[in-house]
């Protein structure tokens, strides 16, 4: 007899009916004193499971075919106090014991990952709100005009076509500065020039009409950051021809997030 022979024949719960002849019975008993280990894994009671371990009763000879309930009569009269239904009884005991225990350990599981999820959730959600309420600080302190707190210099040279990132990327100026931007307007013979300042969702921000270039055939302007939110800003450069009218001269963007 082995282990896998017990568990398919159900040889545990047959010893304690008595369905067992005394050959199988006798052979269970000396598997469970050769393998202790083994007895203290089954869910039996302790006095049954202390019986099991000691060694096995001797051999009855002509009653080794019998049932097992002749080979326990046999065997009570050497081990008294033992009580096949009480064993039995305690037996289903454990048995609902071991099940409450486990519906108790998955209703505390599932309650264990409830109560995960709703921290992750709140969680989430507080970080969303922290991102709300910085970006709604950083959109008040945007609206509020500010005295730069240094002037900073930018030399820009346009580009051909609109620009879909930016090609001056400022980031959130903070404290706010004085962009002094020289825009590089040398090639051409247009003298005048008109700035226009849009964001990237298409609001018009500022117009300069009729800016002339220097000397240097550079245009020179000088802005606020304060003046503007976060955000991409496209700046067109348009010229004056010789009739008034305004041609494409170039383009640049300002990144200030």
């Amino acid at each position: 007899m082995d282990r896998k022979y017990i568990e398919n024949e159900h040889i545990v719960d047959r010893y304690l009916s008595g369905d067992l002849t005394m050959r199988e019975a006798r052979g269970f008993e000396q598997f469970c004193h050769d393998h202790p280990q083994f007895v203290s894994g089954l869910p039996i009671p302790p006095r049954l499971r202390a019986r099991l371990s000691r060694r096995s009763v001797e051999d009855v000879g002509d009653f080794a075919a019998l049932p097992s309930g002749a080979t326990r009569a046999a065997v009570e009269i050497a081990e008294e106090g033992f009580d096949a239904d009480e064993a039995r009884e305690e037996m289903r005991r454990s048995y609902i014991g071991e099940g409450l225990n486990r519906t108790l350990l998955i209703g505390l599981l599932a309650a264990v990952l409830v109560a995960g999820g709703v921290a992750v959730m709140y969680a989430l959600k507080a970080s969303a709100l922290a991102e709300q309420l910085q970006g709604t600080k950083k959109q008040l302190t945007a609206v509020q005009m500010q005295p730069p707190g240094r002037q900073q210099r930018y030399t820009i040279q346009p580009v051909k076509g609109k620009p879909s990132q930016p090609t001056v990327a400022l980031g959130w100026l903070d404290p706010a500065e004085l962009l002094d931007i020289t825009i590089d307007a040398t090639e051409g013979k247009m003298t005048q020039f008109q700035i226009t300042v849009d964001k990237s969702d298409g609001v018009r921000v500022m117009q300069i009409k009729r800016l002339t270039r220097d000397s240097n055939k550079e245009l020179r302007m000088s802005l606020n950051s304060s003046a503007f939110g976060p955000g991409n800003y496209l700046v067109r450069i348009d010229a004056y021809n010789w009739r008034g009218q305004i041609d494409e001269y170039g383009w640049f963007m300002l990144g200030l997030e």
